[in-house]
């Protein structure tokens, strides 16, 4: 009987966000902003910078050298 309560008390919690869902769904989409467009070459030199770290940091030579051989 108990878990028959939390239940119900979970579904009497939850019914006012399914309806604030619904409501929010019956609203109009936004209109796009087909006129302004961002440059691409930002995001080239941001993807070349992190490449060169990774590079850098892949072929840092590592401490345990001489424990390898």
């Amino acid at each position: 009987m108990r878990r028959f309560s939390n239940t119900i008390l979970l579904a009497v919690l939850a019914s006012p966000l399914a309806a604030t869902t619904v409501a929010l769904a019956q609203n109009a989409p936004r209109d796009p902003d087909i006129g302004t467009r961002t440059q691409v070459w930002p995001g080239y030199i941001i993807a070349g910078v992190f490449a060169a770290i990774l590079i850098s940091l892949t072929l840092f030579p590592s401490k345990r050298q001489p424990e390898d051989l």
